[in-house]
């Protein structure tokens, strides 16, 4: 009897702890669906506040399609904030939060986003065309297919960003960082890079040509088929490159450190490498005719079936 009385007894604690564990789940789910829908109000009264220009502060907010035309938003914080089809015409952006904003296709030609946080935005198919973009933060900032024709990037942070097939004609970038970004297929006719840093950048079939790097930095980027044709490359840092094929005629390389660079089957017809530094660098099959190589380091170089610049080929 005593056996099947601590059988009932046992039965109806789980039952019991069933039905707790099913209330609390309630409870945790009734309270999350109220958080939500609280945090949604939020929003929503933020937004109504921006729209009515009573805040500047609208992080997180939906604001697709919205007219922000003649505003000050100097400093202003849109974080994270939908910003898909909204018109900016004479809008003050100076030193505003825009990290993790979706400006997909943003038309942004002309204005000043000096100190702008950028990083992470979603800036595909942007217009930048002649904005000012001095000192702004675009770490990781999806800029595909973006127009930056003559925009100021000087002192600009776009670490890891993506530019695949964007313009850059004549774009002021002196003393950006573009470390480990992707540039591949970018349009940089003419681009200034004066003292830039693009270590680790990808550069694949970019067209650099008569763009500006004077004591840039590119240690370990790819350029493949690049074209710098023209280029000025005085004192740059261009040690482990990897340019087969890059068309690098006309190109001023003085002074410039081209250790470890690959640049196999690379065009360098007439370019000046006069007191480069040529030392483990690999140039098999590529083109030296009437190239300039006074005074250069040739420690373990390789040219292996390349046209030296009497028109020999190197055995």
């Amino acid at each position: 009897m005593r056996s099947i009385g601590n059988k009932f007894l046992h039965r109806l604690m789980r039952a019991s702890a069933g039905a707790s564990a099913c209330v609390l789940a309630l409870a945790a789910a009734l309270a999350y669906g109220g958080a939500t829908v609280a945090a949604a109000q939020d929003r929503n009264a933020s937004r109504d506040a921006f729209l009515a220009r009573q805040t500047n502060d609208c992080a997180g907010c939906d604001l697709q399609g919205a007219s922000l035309d003649r505003r000050d938003l100097t400093g202003a914080n849109l974080a994270g904030a939908n910003l898909k089809g909204a018109s900016f015409s004479r809008t003050m952006l100076r030193n505003v939060n825009l990290a993790g904003a979706d400006l997909a296709g943003a038309r942004l030609k002309r204005r000043d986003l000096t100190g702008a946080n950028l990083s992470g935005a979603n800036l595909a198919g942007a217009t930048f065309h002649r904005a000012i973009l001095r000192g702004a933060d675009l770490t990781a900032a999806n800029l595909d297919g973006a127009n930056l024709n003559l925009a100021i990037l000087t002192a600009a942070k776009l670490v890891g960003a993506t530019l695949v097939q964007a313009l850059l004609f004549q774009t002021e970038a002196s003393g950006a960082d573009f470390s480990g970004a992707n540039l591949s297929a970018a349009l940089m006719g003419s681009v200034r890079l004066l003292v830039a840093k693009l270590d680790g950048a990808d550069l694949r079939f970019a067209d650099l040509f008569e763009a500006r790097l004077t004591n840039a930095s590119l240690r370990n980027a790819m350029l493949t088929e690049a074209n710098l044709s023209g280029a000025t490359l005085l004192r740059a840092d261009l040690r482990g490159i990897a340019a087969e094929r890059a068309l690098l005629a006309h190109a001023s390389l003085r002074n410039a450190n081209l250790a470890g660079a690959v640049l196999r089957g690379a065009d360098l017809f007439q370019a000046d490498l006069a007191e480069a530094d040529l030392s483990g660098a690999d140039f098999a099959s590529s083109r030296l005719l009437a190239a300039k190589l006074f005074n250069v380091n040739e420690t373990d170089t390789k040219f292996n079936g390349a046209i030296m610049p009497d028109n020999s080929v190197h055995p």
